[in-house]
């Protein structure tokens, strides 16, 4: 069952949307790969800290900057933790943090963006079972799509991940259980929608470049890259080191290298199509890359409809979240194709697809 928490209470539109988008990916050379591609959890413990959010009229495509006359800066109003929101941590309808700035709304005036950054660490407690292709939980005895020996992925603080070179690891559990504990999950770098810009606009993005439209601009072409030296798909996409794969000496894929593996990430796929159960929805997220000197992920989020304050008393700007299955993990066996014994096995986590739902009310 879906729950929803709030986090912002502060102003008609309304949106629900998966908080924001990543893509990352293996692939593999040499070796023989074996993993399930995208297990889900949802956590006890997920942390985030807003760094601001802006009410905005329209926005720059190219850079993802506000720039209306009447742009409205809302300010995070959390004393405790170190300014961070415990999603997973209220009941239902509670209040995780709120900030102030809704009565600078101007009457009079249609914004259509909402612009929020976020920390790109986000802090998560949970644990993941191994499922196949169809969403099933595997059972290790009878088999499966994953034909590995990992029972779990458990985060533990020991693994905080601080840097955006590297993928998070979790404990790869392959008997018995072991207890999670907080783990600070650090975003990858990689291009976004300042780095693809495509033909986007600010009023439909109808154009806009994103690994889930028919113009998958930013997805790598293995075949023509490592059969002909052509890499020219790989160069604008980040690639990240695997740290168990470094350490059992498999090479990485780089933008100008095939090597033994690749795990790479952007997050320019603005459009995301989901089907809720009662009509299929396409969502519309414009996201900025990560370089190393970034602090937040920055997001603007198009309403589906405009607001226009019309009242004079205070409008309310909330955002609730949905934080079911929002730990994914990856679970993985490598072994070099010269060598028949059991290979390197482990697991990636990953902030899965939390949901949003942001309403501005007079």
């Amino acid at each position: 069952m879906s729950i929803a928490r709030n986090i912002f209470i502060a102003g008609t539109g309304i949106l629900y949307l998966t908080l924001f988008l990543q893509t990352n990916a293996y692939s593999n050379s040499n070796v023989i790969g074996k993993w399930t591609m995208g297990a889900y959890a949802t956590p006890s413990v997920f942390k985030v800290k807003p760094i601001s959010m802006k009410l905005c009229e329209s926005f720059d495509v190219t850079t993802g900057l506000c720039n209306g006359l009447n742009d409205v800066e809302f300010s995070p109003n959390i004393a405790t933790d170190n300014g961070r929101c415990d999603l997973a941590g209220v009941a239902p309808g509670a209040v995780a943090c709120s900030a102030t700035g809704a009565s600078s709304i101007p009457k009079n005036v249609t914004f259509n963006f909402m612009r929020v950054v976020i920390s790109r660490t986000m802090w998560l407690t949970g644990t993941v079972t191994p499922v196949d292709t169809n969403g099933d939980t595997i059972d290790l005895n009878s088999g499966g799509d994953y034909d590995g020996n990992l029972e779990s992925c458990v985060t533990s603080s020991e693994l905080t991940n601080t840097n955006g070179n590297s993928a998070s690891v979790g404990v790869a559990v392959s008997s018995g259980s072991q207890t999670p504990t907080e783990q600070a999950m650090y975003f990858l770098n990689g291009p976004g929608n300042d780095t693809f810009q495509g033909n986007a606009n600010a009023d439909s993005w109808s154009e806009s470049r994103g690994n889930s439209l028919e113009d998958p601009a930013a997805t790598p072409d293995f075949i023509a890259a490592c059969g002909s030296n052509d890499f020219s798909s790989f160069a604008n996409l980040f690639w990240a080191d695997v740290t168990p794969l470094d350490n059992a000496g498999y090479t990485k894929t780089t933008s100008s290298f095939c090597g033994n593996y690749s795990y790479y990430n952007d997050y320019s796929s603005t459009w995301l199509n989901f089907d809720t159960g009662v009509e299929e929805v396409t969502q519309q997220i414009w996201q900025g890359g990560l370089e190393a000197s970034d602090e937040g992920l920055v997001m603007i989020y198009k309403l589906s409809e405009p607001f226009t304050r019309t009242l004079d008393r205070t409008p309310t700007l909330r955002m609730a979240f949905d934080v079911t299955n929002s730990i994914r993990a990856q679970f993985s066996q490598y072994v070099a194709d010269e060598d028949p014994a059991p290979g390197t096995e482990f697991c990636t986590l990953d902030v899965g697809r939390p949901s949003v739902s942001i309403s501005v009310t007079d």
